[in-house]
């Protein structure tokens, strides 16, 4: 028996439905915010629509930062990444691959701070805990972790979908990323 999650499209046109579109929701946490001044990635959560697909957190006890980037790299393949601020982590993620001498990953990316900025049009109040408490959505565990923040970027994400009637992954703001840019 197929189950849903093998019917979704990986790699989905701009028209095709957000249902029939496999989501993975990813955020970061770092030391700092430039890796070209040393800072790192600590933390690391992708989320499917339903539960965790990939964690990983550097171990404070170990000197060795392995950062496991061809893991990662697998995992955000699988489907549409959905995150908060998303230039800021791919950046991190591309200097990551850079540091090992491959190229991103080919991933198709929706981020839901411009996804905010369109729907809301407003000027202010785009970081995720305002928003997060503009539509009253509560999150376990604390902000600033990769995966207290995934959960709330899934829950952000869906609030947007809803209240912008968005039905195709075109619609919600699907780009193709361009690893040059970083």
């Amino acid at each position: 028996m197929i189950s849903i999650e093998n019917i979704r499209y990986k790699q989905p046109a701009p028209e095709t439905s957000i249902e029939l579109s496999s989501l993975l929701f990813f955020d970061i946490e770092t030391t700092g915010l430039r890796p070209d001044r040393g800072a790192k990635i600590v933390e690391v959560a992708i989320l499917g629509r339903n539960s965790e697909q990939f964690y990983w957190k550097k171990d404070a006890c170990k000197t060795d930062h392995t950062f496991p980037f061809t893991k990662i790299s697998e995992h955000l393949q699988r489907g549409v990444v959905v995150g908060h601020n998303l230039g800021f982590d791919f950046w991190f993620v591309a200097y990551e691959a850079d540091r090992v001498g491959t190229a991103g990953p080919n991933l198709r990316f929706i981020d839901t701070l411009h996804l905010a900025r369109r729907i809301l049009k407003r000027k202010d109040g785009f970081q995720l805990g305002s928003l997060l408490k503009r539509f009253d959505i509560r999150c376990e565990g604390e902000l600033h972790t990769a995966s207290t923040d995934a959960h709330a970027t899934r829950a952000l994400f869906w609030k947007l979908v809803e209240l912008g009637g968005i039905t195709t992954v075109g619609e919600a703001g699907m780009k193709q990323l361009n690893w040059s840019n970083f």
